[in-house]
């Protein structure tokens, strides 16, 4: 979100009075007006880092959309990425009307064309599956295909593009709930709300009415606050109710931030263990849950980790990957081995649709989960359980009306 212009409170863009003259690249430059693509950043984002290097200087790369940044720091990780420009097809107007239009005859198409990979992504997902049937129709070739060839490709060498270093700064998840409530109560008190108001001032001129699952919409803090802001933003409880939304969605992407530090890139840099690391790859874990101890828990100890890494190479780091009290977070290469994960050769088997007989999805129809472990998790979600329940006690509710009237027949 921090790519998009203005809206720096609820994009959280570092300040400019506490950069300390350090400049930030690939931010603060794209038009509401716009949808940012992976492909774009990725362009970007190494221009800047070949400049920096051009200058002597090493690049440091915050985190953000993780889908973004394990395409920028891994080489072949999205399908198509190989395949230079110029030897793509140009797209016919009846491929690119398909394209542009309702993800469930993309999803069809795609199926026809390449039914293991259909099976990768939720049918629903507009934006995974028009992406690989674009694939499809510019190169001739199944993504499918595309993805084991990239697989194969791991197993041969490192997958990272450059030396890396990759810092992990932790805090206990009891005291980052608090910390993020506090932080959202921030925004509110130094002028979130007026960037709220003028997101939505600019949502309302535009025609048509833009998606709100794609660009500086799904920013968290805008969709929170639509009913207080239909409603004429006058009722205080909705207002209120905008907030803890808010916070909620935050505490949901910082869970869902460690989650991917945990499996996703966990996964990514196992694999460089066959490469013995030799362009960095590992994640050195950072304290961060007393800010009182930040001195020596974050900066004085990430400072000697660079140090080392810089001075002495990816292998030359003597500093443990966490401190003795933190030593459990990070998981061992033994996890990732049984680790069940969307990232590797295997990972085709999990490719499959369940569809629940009993859930629906917002629009009516039968809730769709991808993979064995997603359906499992659902056949185990309160949710579920509860419909469950609620389709019991309406059959015994149905069965005792059915014995009622048949009684009653009967006396008649």
């Amino acid at each position: 979100m921090q790519v998009y212009r203005g809206a720096p409170i609820i994009t959280n863009k570092h300040p400019f009075s506490e950069r300390e003259g350090i400049k930030h690249h690939v931010m603060d430059h794209i038009p509401w007006s716009e949808e940012y693509f992976i492909h774009r950043y990725s362009a970007e984002a190494v221009s800047a880092i070949e400049d920096i290097h051009a200058r002597g200087k090493t690049p440091i790369i915050i985190g953000g959309t993780h889908y973004y940044l394990q395409n920028l720091l891994f080489k072949n990780k999205t399908i198509g990425e190989k395949e230079e420009k110029d030897q793509l097809r140009p797209l016919s107007s009846e491929q690119q009307a398909r394209l542009d239009g309702p993800v469930d005859a993309i999803f069809k198409a795609l199926t026809d064309v390449d039914p293991v990979i259909s099976e990768k992504f939720h049918p629903k997902d507009t934006r995974k599956l028009r992406r690989a049937l674009e694939i499809y129709y510019t190169t001739g070739q199944r993504p499918s295909e595309m993805y084991k060839e990239q697989k194969l490709d791991e197993l041969e060498d490192t997958s990272l593009k450059y030396n890396t270093l990759l810092f992990w700064i932790y805090c206990d998840l009891e005291v980052l709930k608090e910390r993020l409530d506090k932080r959202v109560d921030c925004m509110m008190q130094t002028g979130a709300l007026d960037e709220i108001r003028e997101l939505d001032n600019f949502y309302k001129s535009q025609t048509p009415t833009p998606d709100m699952t794609t660009g500086i919409w799904q920013v968290i803090g805008y969709k929170e606050f639509r009913p207080w802001l239909t409603d004429g933003q006058k009722d205080v409880k909705l207002f209120e109710e905008g907030v803890e939304r808010m916070k909620i969605r935050t505490r949901q992407y910082a869970k869902y931030q460690v989650k991917w530090i945990k499996k996703l890139l966990g996964v990514e840099l196992n694999k460089e263990a066959r490469f013995k690391f030799k362009y960095g790859g590992k994640i050195y874990l950072l304290d961060a849950t007393d800010l009182n101890q930040w001195a020596t828990n974050v900066r004085e100890r990430g400072l000697a980790i660079t140090e080392q890494f810089l001075n002495n190479g990816p292998l030359g780091v003597t500093e443990p990957l966490a401190p003795k009290n933190l030593a459990s977070i990070l998981p061992t290469s033994e996890f990732y081995e049984e680790f069940n994960s969307n990232k590797t050769l295997k990972a085709v088997d999990n490719w499959k649709h369940f569809e629940c007989s009993v859930c629906k999805d917002s629009e009516g129809k039968p809730l769709v989960a991808v993979g064995e472990d997603n359906w499992q998790v659902h056949q185990n979600s309160r949710r579920h359980k509860k419909q469950l329940s609620y389709n019991a006690k309406k059959r015994k509710h149905e069965e005792m009306i059915e014995k009622y009237k048949k009684a009653k027949e009967a006396d008649l």
